[in-house]
């Protein structure tokens, strides 16, 4: 199982683990973050938990995304050190492992917003490719309420450009320069989890549906990958090993890079992505009209 997971994952450049999370676990995660954001009431805009739609209002908050949830509550790390997840990982990238980031990606029913074509790595570039991004449904997940899309196979195309014409950082490749008529859903039920190379190119449509799709995402590293895009406060850089031990060295391969900068936005994805002159899938504004 070990062997083929990982084989799969360096052909693919993902794979899909049905009922990895049982209905206890994503019950308790679904509550969590009801709670959490029950929190975003009242708040005139994005704040450090908090990155919101652009049609969000104080009154009637609309959150796009919990930043780092393992920050904000003790559930989300447990569950980000859960065994079957570390387990399949560690078949990926090997026995010791940190977490480098986490979030919950919310499509909320009917106008949850689309994420551009892109890969994590233009984002997260380490000194060596030992990533593995693994996204937990917590909702089920068809192709009515915005799935992941892939592209099997694209992770080998090295690092596509997310600048646009003008020399900025938008966060979003080109849809012209992929293979889009191969792309892939990845859609099932909630306990599914998916684990995805940082080269693979993604994204997601406009939840359209009357349901949530909610995502957790886990951010996990090999625990010599060393980060190249923040400074390291030692303590809370090393809390996050999740699984084996820290590691001495940092290991360094010949990998894409290019810098995430400048940027017309700061801040997140969403906001990166905000001003694209050219967009393959359709936002919220498109659709009312």
């Amino acid at each position: 199982m070990t062997n083929a997971l990982a084989q799969e994952f360096q052909e693919r450049g993902f794979v899909k683990i049905e009922g990895l999370f049982g209905p206890a676990e994503i019950a308790a995660l679904r509550q969590k973050t009801a709670e959490v954001l029950d929190g975003a009431a009242g708040i005139p805009g994005e704040t450090k938990v908090f990155d919101v739609e652009d049609s969000h209002r104080a009154d009637r908050p609309r959150v796009r995304r919990i930043k780092k949830p393992h920050e904000v509550d003790p559930l989300y790390w447990s569950q980000a050190c859960f065994a079957p997840l570390v387990e399949a990982v560690q078949a990926i990238l090997g026995p010791d492992l940190r977490l480098h980031h986490s979030k919950v990606n919310l499509k909320s029913a009917k106008y949850g917003a689309p994420l551009e074509w892109h890969q994590d790595w233009a984002f997260i570039p380490h000194t060596n490719l030992g990533l593995c991004i693994a996204a937990v449904m917590l909702d089920d997940v068809d192709e009515e309420n915005g799935p992941m899309l892939v592209i099997p196979g694209s992770h080998k195309d090295g690092l596509y450009d997310h600048h646009d014409g003008e020399g900025w950082f938008a966060g979003a490749i080109d849809p012209g320069k992929l293979a889009l008529d191969k792309a892939e859903m990845l859609t099932g039920k909630a306990g599914t989890v998916t684990l995805h190379h940082p080269l693979l190119a993604h994204g997601s449509a406009l939840n359209r549906s009357g349901r949530d799709r909610w995502l957790l995402f886990y951010e996990y590293a090999r625990a010599d990958a060393w980060p190249l895009i923040y400074g390291v406060e030692w303590g809370e850089f090393s809390g996050r090993l999740v699984a084996g031990k820290p590691s001495p060295t940092m290991r360094l391969e010949s990998a894409p890079l290019k810098m995430p900068h400048p940027v017309r936005s700061a801040g997140s994805i969403y906001n990166n992505q905000r001003d694209l002159k050219s967009r393959f899938f359709e936002t919220y504004e498109e659709a009312e009209a």
